[in-house]
């Protein structure tokens, strides 16, 4: 890192202890852990629009609107007392050189599959209170990424030698199309249709939660343009009809 990017961070952080102080910006110093919740998740969806649309000037602002977050609540918090930036950075760090020893240390990784077996096992003894592998993902993720984080954890608890994903989706898809399943039992068979179509994304190595994302996306732009060309026809054929008494 240069000195010149050393010291626009700093400047950052600088700026925000300024907004912060007892003679900055109200509503900045107002603001707490908890009301900031929404904004961390809003910024958080922004840049990862920005990411996936390529743009790349776009998602180096969002990514500085993160940062900014991640300012505030140190902010926050070294006004608490509890912690500061510098020990934000200290434990990232640390987690980060911890859980590469075969980048900063002797253990060896032979390929990719290594790396993340290597990464669970670290993960487990940082966290030894943990009583589960499933424990720590947290319910609040979107229902799609929720699925695809709890079926990454399952070589933990198991040895993968369930059915085939896309013959469960079939399946279940089958059972869903008969009319038979209905209130609870359709809800219960639309969840476990939708696990299944999560480890089918899983399985070829796709995100389902980025999926329906941009299908949803495309897919309103698509009727957003099928509902103004509608519009446009209908104002057209409109001002054709002659009004009242006209010859």
């Amino acid at each position: 890192m240069t000195d010149q990017q050393l010291l626009q961070l700093r400047r950052l952080f600088e700026v925000m202890e300024q907004l912060r102080a007892p003679q900055g910006c109200p509503w900045d110093r107002a603001q707490t852990h908890q009301s900031l919740l929404p904004f961390l998740l809003e910024e958080t969806y922004e840049t990862i629009q920005a990411a996936e649309a390529g743009r790349s000037e776009e998602l180096a602002e969002e990514l500085g609107d993160l940062l900014v977050e991640v300012a505030m609540h140190s902010a926050i918090a070294a006004e608490a007392g509890t912690f500061d930036i510098g020990q934000v950075a200290k434990i990232a760090t640390e987690k980060m050189i911890g859980r590469h020893p075969h980048v900063f240390g002797e253990l060896e990784a032979a390929d990719l599959g290594q790396v993340i077996s290597n990464w669970e096992e670290l993960k487990r003894r940082e966290k030894p209170d943990r009583e589960s592998a499933l424990d720590g993902i947290p319910n609040s993720l979107p229902a799609l990424a929720l699925a695809a984080a709890i079926q990454r954890r399952q070589p933990a608890i198991s040895d993968g030698s369930g059915p085939d994903p896309a013959l469960s989706a079939q399946q279940t898809l089958e059972q869903l199309a008969g009319g038979t399943a209905s209130g609870a039992s359709a809800d219960e068979l639309i969840g476990e249709l939708l696990y299944a179509v999560v480890a089918v994304a899983r399985a070829r190595d796709l995100d389902a939660e980025g999926a329906l994302r941009r299908f949803a996306a495309r897919r309103r732009q698509s009727l957003r343009q099928t509902e103004l060309a509608d519009r446009d026809q209908t104002v057209v054929a409109g001002s054709q009809v002659a009004p009242d008494g006209a010859k």
